[in-house]
């Protein structure tokens, strides 16, 4: 008979093909996974498993299966599952698994050995103070608890599976951590506190034996049951909280009696009198067994009577109701047992015992135990009370030392920390190996002998993780994120926000550098967990994503012979495994549409220009990246210094049709994963369209939201002679050009430094052919973004100023040397500055000619010189650099357009150019050489303007060429 089919079968069937054969794996792996014992019903069985499997035929016939029909399958099939494999009747209800465990794990150890002694210390009004402080702490948590328990139907998992599926694996790793760290202090508490009453309680049998021999012992006997019969814990729970409450009577039995008798004034015992709570109401702090007690050590002391509000949320899997159970049985103990706690501090500590009996310390050998003064008070026999705690102990030890493993062995299991692997069990196995290891831990902490040096510690690590949970839940209600919608009616942001800032008051309070510690471990965890990719397999909001599955064609090996159709594999989206989903996102969006919207045009000129690079890469038919020189090394360095932005995009040439996005979507994948790789800060995409001419000059509209544009394009020269398409590049150009946005072309014989490439030492030459500062200064801001990055920092930049021919000859370049070098100094740019001298027939690409294909005329360099006033040039350097580089004023309009002489022409006898003669001589050994992109001259062949620039930059390193649109506005020189 098939089974129900598990969560564990659905996604084996996706790994199988998906043409007709994926109904009948999923119907294979339902009958092999016997999820349904025998007392489940076997009409389920027959009804469920051809529903899911036709479901699952519908689904498999769909061209892309999304995330949320599969989601939707597993989590009903699941449910399904568990509701057939547990009867009704196992299910537990609001008292006996929400109001018992918490109640029991309340009122423990502290409250029958160390309330008496906190009272005789802080009297009875800091005594109710301490009491209410921290009864007020856990009843803001359990508040914040109880949403996060009515976000959605809570699953199997406890405390910490809950926060991890309505925060955020994050938040869940680190509250998982943090509980984990406090059961195991609680574990030793527990033994420690188990020790104390039996060496008080039978001095003549346990007085003798060492504290830690004790200690170890008992630790002992609870491993081994934890270990075999793990089982009979649960059970024996309400027999040990029978035992709490019975002692409990006993001592309020026992004030009755005294209070209507004489009492026993030899003990202290003196009965309920007005005498006796007015000697004990103010604080009488005294230095006892070595410490110097005050309000914030007794608070430290008690906190850890009441850091276990969640204990009900840990049976989350066998509650019947879990969202109606949780908040109002939590709520319910922790107002119980501040009411229990309260008659404690007024009536049976401060009302019937006097201070002295209180503080006192009756045993020589272990001089930091204080008296057992309510087992004196018991009434009609103290042995109830021995017994009572004895059983409170021992019952809190057992349920700490059986929760800790379990929330070790989580951890590992959601492979959330890796180093934790090791303590994940087989599925349906007991986590015996985390036993062990919870186990060892907390026989280190018996070894320190010492309740109150263990207790703090409890305090702390249960502080750090309720201010997680109150701090998470106040952010997400503040926000109003869509995916936080408690149901429970008296969860308020405010007290979620007013709960976390009293955890901090008390954690600073009481341990300041111990909290600064806890926080900061709580931080980097949180930081660590971010990065792993378990972290990316559960989101907030729900127990377990399950990735997008995509149909992709198989290699050849695997296809079949003789099929005549195409056979596809469903295989994991790659985009879908990286990247956690993030509480945070929510106000991520919300800060980037305010920052969009209030974005206006000019604010990404001027001043505050940043480098927003659209780089437009090249995609081979594969769907891969086509590697250009370095070029995502080269900007994951401008963009990272210069706080900008890259878009890194390519063209899939095709028709738009399934095939083609679908491979679009492969390759905008693998860019990202590269991205990613190479450490480039900004995103991938891909598009299609018939012609990569067609597609760039999409990229070149489309890309931007708003006023946030890209205002540089990024290209790669073209290296392949025989490939390369002349006319399509620069067409490309020109499109770039008319839509005002800088154009970089990346060139060279050498690949630009990587990360894992040792940093370049050597010069940065930035070339100036006729012109100063074209595009407004780009052609310096690039390299100075550029050596601020840790690969260029020992390169030395230098400014090559190609200058018109003057009779004046050497006493003009020193004066235009001067006067450059202050311009520099004006803009913050420390450089070398070298002036050539050149005839402008001799570089007729540079020279300015009306013939040359420019979209927009320039300004002149004498209107740029009058840009920069109010730097420190003065007069006479405004009018060298004017003289200079405008001697020769522009020509007017000739009627007709004129061809002139092409610049291959003027070559010399090895023949080369000048200007190329030039650059090879002064930067052929330079690591980054900047000049201006050489402009087409009118009548001038695609070809022959392509090969004249490769002859160019021929045997140089790195070349970045620099075209100006006309519209750029960057103030570089203050």
């Amino acid at each position: 008979m098939p089974g129900l089919l598990s969560p564990v079968a659905i996604r084996e069937a996706f790994r199988e093909p998906w043409r007709g054969r994926s109904c009948a794996a999923v119907r294979r792996a339902g009958e092999a996974d016997s999820t349904i014992t025998d007392t489940g019903s076997p009409t389920v069985h027959r009804q469920a498993a051809p529903l899911y499997i036709d479901r699952l035929r519908k689904m498999l016939a769909t061209p892309r299966v999304r995330k949320t029909d599969v989601d939707s399958i597993v989590f009903e099939a699941e449910s399904r599952r568990q509701e057939a494999a547990a009867p009704a009747a196992t299910k537990l209800g609001t008292v006996k698994g929400v109001f018992v465990p918490t109640l029991q794990n309340i009122m423990g150890i502290i409250l029958f050995v160390r309330v008496p002694f906190i009272v005789g210390q802080a009297g009875i009004l800091e005594g109710l103070g301490i009491i209410w402080l921290s009864c007020a702490t856990a009843l803001l948590t359990a508040v914040s608890m109880s949403a996060v328990a009515t976000n959605g139907r809570p699953r199997s998992g406890g405390c910490y599976a809950m926060v991890k599926n309505s925060l955020g694996a994050q938040f869940g790793g680190v509250t998982g951590a943090l509980l984990f760290l406090s059961n195991t202090f609680g574990v030793a508490m527990y033994v420690l506190g188990c020790v104390e009453v039996l060496q008080l309680s039978f001095p003549a049998t346990f007085g003798d034996l060492p504290m830690r021999v004790l200690g170890a012992i008992i630790l002992t006997g609870l491993a081994v049951i934890v270990f075999v019969g793990v089982e009979y814990v649960a059970r024996f729970a309400v027999l040990f909280l029978f035992g709490v409450l019975l002692a409990v009577a006993a001592i309020w039995a026992g004030v009755i009696v005294h209070s209507v008798g004489d009492g026993k004034p030899r003990q202290g015992i003196v009965g309920v009198s007005g005498e006796n709570m007015r000697r004990n109401l103010m604080s009488e702090y005294k230095e006892k067994a070595g410490v110097e007690w005050s309000f914030k050590a007794c608070l430290a002391l008690f906190f850890p009577a009441v850091t276990d509000p969640l204990a009900g949320s840990n049976l989350s899997g066998d509650l019947k109701d879990p969202q109606a159970s949780i908040p109002p049985g939590t709520i319910a103990a922790v107002i119980v047992t501040t009411i229990v706690f309260s008659i404690q501090v007024v009536v049976v500590a401060g009302g019937a015992v006097r201070r002295d009996a209180l503080i006192e310390f009756p045993l020589d050998d272990f001089p930091r135990v204080p008296r057992f003064v309510v087992k004196d008070l018991a009434w009609p026999h103290e042995m109830i009370v021995v017994v009572g705690v004895l059983l409170s102990t021992l019952g809190a030890g057992l349920q700490s030392l059986a929760g800790a493993p379990r929330l070790l062995a989580a951890l590992g299991k959601d492979d959330l920390v890796p180093i934790l692997r090791h303590f994940a069990p087989s599925d349906g196995a007991e986590p015996r190996k985390a036993i062990l290891f919870c186990a060892s831990l907390s026989m280190c902490l018996v070894m320190v002998g010492d309740l109150n040096a263990v207790a703090p510690f409890i305090t702390l690590w249960f502080l750090t993780c309720y201010a997680i949970i109150n701090i998470a839940c106040a952010y997400l209600g503040y926000e109003k994120h869509p995916s936080f919608r408690p149901t429970y009616r008296l969860f308020k942001w405010q007290v979620s926000l007013v709960g976390c800032c009293v955890c901090f008051f008390i954690m600073f309070y009481t341990q300041p550098l111990s909290a600064l510690g806890a926080l900061a471990a709580a931080g980097l965890l949180y930081k660590y967990i971010e990065t792993q990719p378990g972290a990316s397999a559960h989101t907030a909001h729900g127990e377990s994503e399950l990735p997008i599955f995509e149909r992709e064609p198989e290699s050849p090996s695997n296809t079949d012979k003789g099929s005549d159709s195409e056979t596809e594999t469903m295989c994991v989206s790659p985009a879908h495994r990286t990247g956690p989903s993030d509480w945070r996102s929510g106000s991520r969006f919300k800060t980037a549409r305010t920052a969009m919207l209030a974005l206006e045009e000019g604010d990404l000129q001027f001043k505050y220009w940043r480098p927003f690079v659209l780089f437009l890469c090249a995609i081979d038919g594969d769907a891969n990246y086509v590697r250009q020189r370095g070029m995502l090394d080269a900007l994951a360095q401008l963009v990272r210094r210069g706080k900008g932005l890259a878009l890194v995009n390519g063209v899939v040439v095709d028709e738009v049709a399934e095939p083609s996005l679908r491979k679009a979507r492969k390759a905008r994948r693998r860019l990202r994963a590269l991205l990613r790789d190479r450490g480039v800060q900004g995103f991938a995409d891909v598009v299609v369209a018939p012609s990569h001419e067609e597609g760039r000059k999409l990229l070149l509209q489309a890309k931007g939201l708003g006023y946030f544009r890209p205002n540089t394009v990024a290209l790669g020269w073209p290296t392949d002679n025989n490939k390369r398409d002349a006319r399509g590049f620069l067409r490309t150009m020109d499109d770039t050009t008319a839509m005002l946005k800088t154009l970089l072309v990346f060139a060279g014989d050498r690949d630009f430094p990587g990360a894992k490439d040792p940093p370049l030492r050597g010069r940065v030459d930035v070339w100036m052919v006729f012109d100063l500062f074209p595009a407004a200064g780009l052609l310096l801001l690039i390299p100075f973004l550029l050596l601020r990055d840790d690969k260029w920092k020992h390169c030395e930049l230098r400014l090559i100023i190609v200058s018109p021919r003057t009779d004046a000859g050497k006493e003009d370049d020193g004066k235009l040397e001067e006067a450059v070098k202050s311009m520099l100094k004006a803009g913050g740019v420390l450089a070398k500055v070298l002036v050539l001298r050149l005839g402008e027939e001799d570089a007729p690409r540079f020279a300015r000619d009306d013939s040359l294909l420019t979209p927009t005329r320039q300004p002149s360099v004498r209107t740029r010189a009058k840009l920069t006033r109010g730097s420190s040039l003065t007069a006479e350097e405004e009018f060298i650099l004017s003289e200079e580089f405008s001697s020769q004023p522009l020509p007017p309009e000739p009627p007709t357009p004129v061809s002139p002489p092409s610049p291959m022409r003027r070559i010399d006898s090895t023949g080369k150019t000048k200007l190329t003669v030039l650059l090879k001589e002064h930067s052929g050994s330079s690591e980054l050489v900047l000049i201006r992109l050489p402009p087409q001259k009118r009548e001038q062949p695609p070809q022959e303007w392509m090969v004249s620039v490769d002859r160019l930059i021929e045997g140089l390193r790195r070349v970045i060429l620099i075209r100006e649109s006309g519209a750029e506005k960057v103030q570089f020189f203050q």
